[in-house]
């Protein structure tokens, strides 16, 4: 099966979810979730939209299961939907596989709650798990509280222990607040500690940043958390860097850890909504788990909508947000907009900004992989990057002349698609009987005096120039294969046979001006009026030149060469007709593309040398 789309698929079989975190900007869509309902259409509904996406020609290249909490889910739900994930992988292996992509295993974001009790169902199916906590641990004991107001950090000790004796793909991330970096050396501290005294391998960690939340704001009354500001961003990068660099961690700092504010992220797409979709089971489509519950992020429901439309729907509503809050002049500048794309929608929605909140940690993580995350060379290509920007985003902005003037064009265009293989003259060619005769370079094949046979074929096509000598007198025979006579033409007795002989001296004309050849005459000769051909027999008929050349012998100029065009008049008619219907045809065949013979012409009066 052929794909014309591929999309990364998020998938919420239930908003349910039993802690609550202080900082969760899913707000109270956690608490209202009918799990019951939930567990009861999650298989379905996945089924429903892959196989809905498959018939669209949409391939969902990455599944992964979010929340809420799936944990909350009962195993038996767990365990079909896995197996469902799993056969998805297996059906799709090889276009996956095409797309660069190793994906065999079902993946879930989790809290580790229930990670002991699902263990064996995680491991059977090979299930890659991605665990939150909160770091320092005292915040993890402080803001993840279950719903019933308990602690479990030594619940969360046992289970990062469990965890890294899991023997598949793992990672751990922190999403951190202004009051998470108060005490940056316990977020250190607590590093190792997971590291050296839990036993998993903290190369496989990533920080994120929490952000401010309506949806948080109206479930804690107001109350709400105070996100991180940039300066602290920025602090802990430093401090991170100085306590791990040199160490066994300093790989998993410099590859994983910051990995959300690099440009493979999500986060940093031109577009998300062109590729990234959350999908709950009740059908309904958001831009991503960040977007959940907030109706500028709602593309449609996957279940009854049709698939194009919902997939379409967050292009147009990404690009409505991204156009709401502006182009920050800092990022009109900025060397790195290319990579950036001026950050999460989602953020500047609920931010009202217009620019990334983590655009100075990514600033100092270009700076320290320069190399990876290359800058514009000069200000000029800063500016370039900046229009072509502004050309797919902020289009309003190119009709007010904020941003400067393009670059001229070049003196000289031809269509993008040109050099496309379907446009090439040999499949122009291929794909046309009518081009095929024209072509021919068996249709025409002259006999000079001692018997030697030359087949034309077109100037167009021939891999190198060939002059020949014509000396008047000397017999000249043109044999024309019958068949020809009957291209493009269903009555032979109206076809000709069309002569045209040019001079290589410059001549100026028409209306682009070209320097061409100049034109000394053309000769007819109608089909019925041919000559039967001696050597080729019925299949051929013939015409003799030799005296036709020496009619015009005073047009000739000694040392300049001549080029005689053959074809019939119905061919002939023909190839202006395809360049007036073709122009990938007209721009290749601009020149005539006749079968021809160049030739320098000795008349009888010409001194011999």
């Amino acid at each position: 099966m052929e794909f014309s789309r591929n999309i990364h698929l998020l998938y919420v079989p239930t908003l349910c979810c039993n802690l609550s975190c202080s900082y969760c900007y899913l707000g109270e869509q956690t608490t209202q979730a009918a799990l019951k309902e939930d567990a009861t259409r999650a298989v379905a509904s996945l089924q429903t939209a892959l196989q809905r996406l498959e018939e669209a020609g949409v391939l969902a290249f990455n599944l992964s299961l979010h929340g809420g909490e799936v944990t909350t889910l009962p195993a038996p739900v767990l365990d079909q939907l896995f197996t469902l994930v799993r056969g998805h992988y297996r059906k799709h292996f090889d276009a996956i596989s095409a797309l660069g992509h190793k994906k065999s295993a079902p993946h879930i974001k989790t809290n580790l709650y229930k990670f002991a009790s699902l263990y064996e169902l995680l491991d059977r199916h090979k299930v890659s798990v991605s665990a939150s906590i909160d770091l320092p641990l005292a915040m993890h004991a402080k803001h993840r509280l279950t719903r019933g107001g308990k602690v479990w950090l030594d619940r969360t000790h046992d289970n990062l222990r469990l965890l890294a004796r899991y023997p598949h793909a793992k990672k751990i991330s922190a999403t951190l607040c202004a009051e998470h970096l108060t005490d940056i050396d316990a977020f250190i501290a607590d590093i190792w500690f997971i590291h050296r005294e839990l036993g998993f391998d903290m190369n496989n960690f990533n920080i994120m940043f929490a952000f401010g939340s309506r949806l948080n704001d109206a479930a804690r009354c107001g109350d709400s958390f105070e996100p991180v500001s940039s300066a602290q961003q920025m602090a802990l990068y430093e401090k991170l860097q100085t306590a791990f660099t040199g160490t066994e961690l300093e790989e998993g700092l410099r590859r994983n850890w910051f990995d959300e504010f690099k440009p493979s992220y999500c986060t940093n797409a031109f577009n998300c909504g062109e590729r990234f979709y959350l999908l709950q089971s009740d059908g309904e489509v958001y831009s991503c788990v960040r977007g959940q519950g907030i109706e500028e992020f709602h593309y449609g429901n996957l279940l009854r909508d049709p698939v194009d439309a919902v997939l379409d729907n967050g292009a147009r509503k990404i690009s409505a947000i991204h156009q709401a809050h502006g182009f920050d002049s800092d990022c009109r500048s900025c060397g790195h907009l290319g990579l950036c794309h001026t950050g999460c929608p989602v953020v500047k929605h609920q931010q009202a900004a217009a620019k990334s909140y983590t655009c100075g940690v990514q600033k100092l993580i270009y700076r320290d992989h320069p190399v990876s995350f290359p800058a514009a060379v000069d200000a000029a290509t800063q500016r370039e990057q900046a229009r072509e920007y502004a050309a797919g985003m902020h289009p309003a902005l190119l009709l007010t002349d904020e941003l400067p003037a393009p670059p001229a064009p070049p003196e000289f265009r031809v269509p993008n698609d040109l050099a496309e293989a379907k446009n090439t003259l040999d499949a122009l060619i291929a794909a046309d009987p009518l081009l095929q005769a024209l072509y021919d370079p068996a249709a025409f094949v002259l006999e000079f005096a001692d018997g030697e046979l030359l087949a034309l074929d077109s100037q167009l096509l021939k891999p190198r120039r060939r002059i020949f000598t014509l000396a008047e007198g000397e017999a000249l025979t043109l044999h024309v294969r019958r068949d020809i006579l009957l291209a493009a033409c269903a009555e032979p007795v109206r076809n000709t046979v069309y002569l045209q002989v040019l001079r290589d001296t410059p001549v100026v004309y028409g209306d682009e001006q070209r320097t061409k050849q100049a034109h000394l005459y053309t000769y007819q000769c109608y089909a019925d009026c041919l000559q039967p051909s001696e050597r080729f027999g019925e299949t051929h008929a013939s015409l003799a030149l030799a005296h036709l050349l020496a009619m015009h012998r005073h047009l000739y100029q000694r040392g300049v060469a001549n080029n005689l065009f053959v074809t019939t008049q119905y061919l002939r008619d023909y190839h202006y007709q395809k360049q007036r219907n073709n122009a990938f045809y007209h721009v290749q065949a601009v020149n005539l593309p006749f079968q021809n013979l160049e030739f320098h012409y000795l008349s009888a009066e010409d001194p011999v040398s």
